[in-house]
């Protein structure tokens, strides 16, 4: 059986070239199937028609949210005992999971040859489990600052941000941490949270973010979630508490992957965790989509995915 190739059409690199689709069929020279999504129906449909013909693998052109969207859809029409192999081939806005996986920054068109001749040949993947955040699948997850960063981030790129973007809102963030500024207060959307896992409780309190990765990276080289890959059973959860001054101090050391230090951050291994809140909804992050949670979110370690190294 072919392998299928899913292209989102409202990913970063289709919008920014309409030809990308027929680019990537001319480069599968009939090896591949490709197949041009619009929405998470569409999508859906598409995973059930892929499952029901047994395709093991799937390549997926777009972001961090197509990966996690894609991956969600795959997971319901396959079930988790015999999910495909799956090749991220970049193409979004952000790509921060393939970056933290080793995927090398290739465009799509290139990628999908490597991937091909591997599947052809000696294919060498990683395995990573996904988080399982309400119903959706992702790597990584964050509510407060994170997701706050993250707004900043679109709203600044005026709907097309960049890695200059990127580089751009984060250093606004950290000089207005410093001095008081209105960029950190911003993002800096506190949330009411009492966080529950394997290991205990992390009391009721005004968390700066509360965090999760099965991945190491979040994006310009940041490793908050470092311990994400000792247990495939587990995933890494971080809750930070620690004023702005504290934070910035400890960047350089969450760019070196070593994690913060205990008087401004929480953090631990865990299976699973859930988020409750006394103020009732609350915003947070699933792989660069922005959601809304009620007064409670339960995450747990999800289904274990192959991803082709390329």
């Amino acid at each position: 059986m072919q392998p299928a190739l899913i292209v989102n059409a409202n990913a970063g690199a289709t919008r920014r070239n309409p030809t990308l689709p027929e680019r990537l069929r001319a480069a599968a020279e009939g090896r591949a199937e490709l197949f041009i999504t619009h929405d998470e129906a569409e999508l859906q449909r598409t995973a059930e028609n892929l499952a029901a013909r047994e395709v093991q693998q799937v390549g997926v052109v777009g972001g961090d949210g197509t990966a996690s969207t894609t991956l969600t859809a795959l997971w319901r029409a396959y079930g988790e005992q015999r999910l495909p192999d799956v090749a991220f081939l970049r193409g979004g806005t952000m790509n921060t999971v393939a970056l933290s996986l080793g995927i090398s920054w290739r465009p799509p068109v290139q990628l999908l040859k490597r991937a091909l001749r591997s599947w052809s040949g000696h294919a060498r993947y990683v395995e990573r489990p996904a988080m399982q955040v309400g119903d959706r699948l992702g790597f990584l997850f964050g509510t407060g600052m994170m997701a706050g960063y993250l707004s900043e981030y679109y709203e600044q790129g005026n709907g097309h941000p960049t890695p200059i973007t990127a580089v751009q809102v984060l250093g606004k963030s950290v000089l207005s941490a410093i001095t008081g500024g209105g960029t950190f207060a911003r993002i800096c959307r506190t949330d009411d949270l009492e966080v529950h896992h394997e290991g205990g409780v992390w009391e009721s309190r005004n968390y700066i973010t509360v965090g999760a990765g099965t991945v190491a990276q979040v994006g310009l080289g940041f490793r908050p979630f470092y311990r994400s890959s000792e247990d495939n059973r587990r995933f890494h959860l971080l809750a930070i508490k620690g004023a702005g001054m504290q934070i910035a101090r400890d960047l350089p050391s969450v760019w070196l992957g070593r994690g913060m230090r205990p008087e401004t951050a929480y953090e631990t291994t865990t299976p699973w965790a859930e988020l409750r809140s006394s103020r009732g909804p609350f915003g947070y992050f699933v792989d660069g989509d922005l959601l809304v949670a009620g007064s409670r979110l339960r995450l747990q370690r999800g289904p274990l995915f192959r991803i082709l190294c390329i």
